[in-house]
Parts: C-alpha cells; structure tokens; sequence
C-alpha cells in the first residue's frame, strides 16, 4: 500500500541546506560557554557536510515506512496499483495507478473493496488492509471482492513487485533519497503524523526529533509540543529544549562576548613636563603654564613667548590603543549582534511551531531537539510518544513510534499490550440502565454504584424518558448524574 495521497512529503526531513545538525550544532542551549559569537559559529560550516544518523524506525500495526527503508524493505511487496483508506464498511479505493493490474481488471476510483481472496477487509486499518497483497509473488493472482454503486462485482488481478509498478512514479525514484522516517493515520484517517529521529557523534548527548503533521479535511486543530515524549532504552524521558530556551541561550552568549564598554584607566602623567620656548629675546625667564599649551614668559623682557608642550609618550600611546580597541571591539560587538541575529532566524526556521491551529491542506514541519541534561549519552532503542486530541470527538489519541536497535522489542511488548487491551475490552460488557436500576433494587449503596460507574465501560440511555423511568425505579439523583457524565463506550 501507498502512503495516503494526502500525505505528501510529510517525513520530516529538512530542507536543502538545512540539515538536522544545523539546529543542535548551532547553539548548544543550556550550556553554550564558547569564547565568542564567532568562534561558535565557525562549526557551522564545516558541520554542514558531516552526514547525520538518522535512527532506523520500526514499522508497527497501523504505520507505514517511508524514505530508504521503504524502498529497502518494501520494494518487493506484492501490490496491484489501488491507493486508499480503511473504514468499516470496506477498503475505500481513492486512486487507481493508470495501466496498473487494477486498473487493467477494471477496477476505479470509488469504488469498495470487501474481502480479498475470501478475506473481509471491512474495518481493517488502512495500513493493514492490503498485506494480503503484499505478501503475493510477482504473477500471482488475488481474487477481489468490491462494491460499485451498490452492485457487488468480482475480479481477479495478477500481482506486480512494488519496485517495478512504481518504477515511473516521481514520489518513489525520490523515496530512496528521503530519511527513512514512519507514518500513522490519526483522526479517523483525516490527518496523518510522520516521524525520524536523528543522532550525531559530533553531538552526542543530543537526539533531534523530525515531525510532520498533514491534514486532509480535518477540522482545525492545536498541537501541544509540550505532550510530545522521547523515551531512552533506560526509560528516562530526554529534556525537551524549548525555542525560548535557545534564544535565551543565544542572548546569555551576546552579554558573555561583549567587548564593548569596559577599559582600562588611563596611566598616570610622567612626574617632568619638558617645554620648548621659542622668542627672539635672551634672559632670564619665568613660565607660568596657561595652559594649551601657552605659557606667560616674565623677566628682563615682557615679551609673551609660545611654549609647546613635549609629548607624554605614555599618554599618547595608550590614546592610541584606547582608540584601536574601541574601534575593533564596536566592529567585534556589531558582527555579535549580526551573527545572534542570524542564529535565531536559523533556529526559528526549522524549529517546529505549535502556535497555530493546523488548517485542512497543511503539512507542518518541524525539529524538536531533545537531551540528557547532561554529556551522558542516550541509549536506544527510542520510544516517540505524541499525545494529540482530535477536534471533533475532543478525545485524546496517542501514537507511540519506535527507533533504533532494539526497537523490535518495543514492537512485541507493544503487540502484547494491544492485545491484552483488545480481549480486556472484549470481555467488558457495558453497563446499561437495567443494570443501575437491578444495583440499586438490591440495596447496594448509591457510592457503591457511582464508583462502578466511573470505572465501568458505560451504555447508558439518558434521554427524558429514561430519565424518568429510572426516577420512578427510585435511582438516587447522585447516580443518574453520574449516569448522564458518565462517557459512553
């Protein structure tokens, strides 16, 4: 199967020129301690051609692969040309690949399929759906049983290899060039979330966690980063590093570079002052300093005489400096603030924005950067957890990614919650109002019954009528409110 349409590329991979170890390179937040602005930002560069390691992910129940690792594990999957979404009533087929098997045997756009080779498909996940076909060789055939505008038709189709049916596809020859990231439909199948983790050994305390977030026809919703976890093979949860921590780390390295604004005193006056006089008249004189270097010469003649000043040499010659440094360091100081500027328009950039409502049609991206708070390095395998409510039902869903050697393990103790929860929920059978009323007809007491209530899958009647009825059968106030809070499963 291929990734929903609406989709796109919504992998997370970075931009041209903008790679994942441009954020975490450019300013380590909390413990930023170089000497100057420039000095920190001459890694920049030559870190720019230093090739990342973008984690493996693990493609578990409802996810799909994207980027190299789809091409490398996937492009020998069986697959006969059909694009689309699982819902309850079938797989609901979007796009048909033109001169495709499917598209050969007659199959369109619209219509549903129901069973392939005897199998239903009604309810399945979209990402599980079609692995039936996967798993076909080249020639094989699959039998498909679909719907067309209320008419059950048949058809049997031959497989192809993935690789040679998308072989002329422009988003696959460009799979190969992509991240490999994982993908999961969230919100009823309308939106979807895409994920890859990136280390460094440059950085190595440090992960950068890519996300992307595409809406189909979702209704607008807010995204809260703050809900966004990465979990260690130790079980520690890594520090989320906010954008206002990154500026504020930025600004704290301006203040600790400044050059401007403090300088040494001046050295005092040589304890001598030498003149040099010039007149026409001999005699002997005495100089009162006018200051100016102007003097009043009295003696034998009354003549007003010129007196120059010689020059201190240590005074002049710390006036030179004083006036190089000034100089250098406004140059210095204005270079700082340019190049924090840019730092922050980098960081801005890339950095992934929470807020705004997410609109239908928008494909947001972004990079998280998250770490140990300390040199201590992470250990893998990584778990990726995103909590994210969906505008409609306002109910809260959670997606769990994995990443890193390992991560199969995740895959199976996650196989085995899914299931305990399954058979769990299978073998609750909900709480109905006969239920409340034959409760509290045995005289068990009204804290007894709410308490049941609030931890019990409910199917409640709470119209007016029942309502009534369930007044009249003597229910206590204090359980049919909690009756009508109660959410209904």
């Amino acid at each position: 199967m291929n990734p929903p349409a609406f989709d796109g590329n919504a992998q997370g991979n970075p931009r041209k020129g903008d790679s994942e170890l441009d954020m975490r390179t450019r300013l380590r937040a909390t413990t930023f301690s170089l000497l100057t602005m420039s000095i920190a930002l001459s890694p920049w560069v030559s870190l720019h051609a230093q090739q990342p390691t973008f984690l493996a992910p693990i493609e578990m129940k409802g996810q799909w692969l994207r980027g190299s690792i789809a091409v490398t594990q996937h492009e020998n999957d069986g697959m006969i040309g059909i694009n689309g979404k699982g819902t309850e009533d079938g797989y609901e087929i979007d796009s048909v690949i033109p001169r495709g098997p499917a598209a050969s045997a007659g199959i369109l756009p619209g219509d549903t399929l129901l069973s392939i080779d005897g199998a239903s498909v009604k309810g399945a996940e979209t990402s599980e759906a079609l692995k039936p076909i996967a798993g076909k060789k080249e020639g094989e055939t699959v039998n498909l049983t679909f719907v067309r505008n209320g008419e059950t038709k048949t058809a049997s189709v031959p497989v192809a290899l993935r690789k040679n049916l998308l072989q002329n596809e422009a988003w696959w020859q460009q799979e190969s060039k992509l991240a490999p990231s994982v993908g999961q439909l969230i919100f009823g199948g309308s939106a979807a979330i895409t994920a890859n983790l990136v280390q460094s050994e440059q950085l190595p305390s440090d992960v950068v966690l890519n996300v992307s977030i595409a809406s189909k026809d979702a209704a607008p919703f807010a995204i809260d980063d703050t809900k966004f976890f990465v979990l260690e093979g130790t079980g520690q949860q890594l520090r989320h590093v906010f954008l206002d921590e990154i500026k504020y780390g930025i600004q704290l390295s301006v203040a600790q570079n400044w050059k401007g604004g403090n300088y040494p005193p001046p050295p005092p006056p040589s304890p001598q002052r030498q003149y040099t006089i010039s007149g026409m008249e001999n005699g002997n004189y005495t100089i009162t300093n006018l200051g100016g270097g102007t003097g009043l010469i009295s003696g034998t003649s009354n003549s007003t005489y010129t007196v120059t000043q010689q020059p201190d040499y240590n005074q002049l010659g710390y006036s030179l400096r004083l006036a190089i440094r000034q100089y250098r360091d406004a140059r210095t100081d204005k270079k700082l603030l340019e190049q924090a500027k840019a730092a922050i328009a980098s960081w801005e950039g890339p950095y992934f924005r929470s807020q705004s409502l997410v609109v239908p049609g928008e494909n947001r991206s972004g990079q998280i950067m998250y770490w140990t708070g300390s040199n201590r390095r992470p250990q893998p395998p990584y778990r990726v957890i995103f909590f994210l409510t969906d505008p409609r039902s306002q109910k809260e869903e959670h997606i769990t990614f994995a990443f890193g050697p390992g991560a199969e393990g995740i895959k199976d103790a996650m196989t085995v919650q899914n299931a305990a929860t399954s058979t769990q929920s299978k073998s609750q059978v909900p709480l109905t109002n006969s239920d409340v009323v034959g409760m509290v007809k045995a005289g068990i007491g009204a804290e007894i019954v709410i308490a049941k209530i609030k931890t019990a899958s409910c199917s409640f009647d709470t119209s007016p009528t029942a309502l009534k009825e369930l007044k009249v059968a003597g229910v206590p106030d204090s359980v049919i409110l909690a009756m009508v809070q109660a959410p209904r499963n």
